[in-house]
């Protein structure tokens, strides 16, 4: 028995340093970064539309069939829940779709599930090509916790600043490490993969702060960089460490 919706939430976030170098680097620089972040989601969408949509027809649907395109809005967010830089954008889309033929129909959601990794691994892909391109910064590759993929983040770019803005992360983190401690201890079994999924999943929504009041673009750069001088050391080191990826600017005149 199939369940209707209105439509699917698509989130395209990318890797912390991007938005760290984001908050710290002049106007000009940001903007730059903006745009190759918002041609990254159009290159995600882009392969999403070409591989991954399509509707069904047919007595239960045994036909999958071509369609003209998504219907989507996009909203871009600066920020996390918890205030730290977070550039990332949400697109809505609509679950209907039009055929070839002319008919609105509703989107075949497994198959657009199944490639929401893909489409991920796109848009990352996507953004440090736009970077590379537009600011000659690199990507390296980090490690992250032990059993995990490494991270590619911009090389130059302080992980002490990464860490500092990922409150958001680290509470979910800890929520599941309590929640999967909890599970040992009553089936007397780690979880499986897919039990860990929704104990993250649980952990997200335990731990998910109501949002703050909003405030201006100015407002989060003065705060940032202020919370940036805090972990760095001073505006020197900052303006060091943006020089360091290639094309960045400091944000803040001020005498060396």
């Amino acid at each position: 028995q199939t369940t209707a919706i209105a439509g699917f939430d698509l989130t395209f976030s990318p890797v912390k340093s991007v938005s760290t170098l984001w908050a710290l680097a002049d106007q000009p620089t940001a903007a730059v970064i903006e745009r190759a972040h918002h041609a990254a989601v159009a290159d995600a969408l882009s392969f999403l539309e070409s591989h991954a949509l399509f509707t069904r027809t047919g007595a239960q649907g045994v036909r999958q069939v071509n369609v003209r395109g998504l219907v989507a809005a996009a909203f871009t967010h600066r920020d996390s829940r918890a205030g730290d830089p977070d550039l990332h954008t949400h697109v809505a889309v609509a679950n209907k779709v039009q055929t070839l033929d002319g008919r609105w129909l509703s989107i075949d959601g497994r198959v657009l599930f199944k490639a929401k990794v893909t489409a991920s691994e796109t848009y990352n892909t996507a953004l440090e090509r736009h970077l590379a391109n537009a600011l000659g910064v690199q990507f390296v590759d980090r490690t992250t916790q032990a059993g995990r993929r490494p991270v590619r983040e911009i090389d130059g770019v302080d992980p002490a600043l990464t860490r500092r803005w990922s409150a958001r992360r680290r509470s979910i983190e800890q929520r599941q490490a309590e929640l999967a401690t909890a599970f040992q201890a009553t089936h007397g079994r780690p979880p499986t993969p897919v039990e860990a999924i929704a104990l993250a999943q649980q952990a997200t929504l335990e731990t998910r702060e109501d949002k703050h009041e909003p405030r201006s673009l100015t407002e989060q750069r003065t705060t940032w960089w202020d919370q940036a001088v805090e972990v760095l050391g001073g505006a020197r080191q900052i303006a060091a460490m943006i020089r360091r990826a290639p094309g960045g600017s400091v944000a803040n005149d001020f005498s060396m």
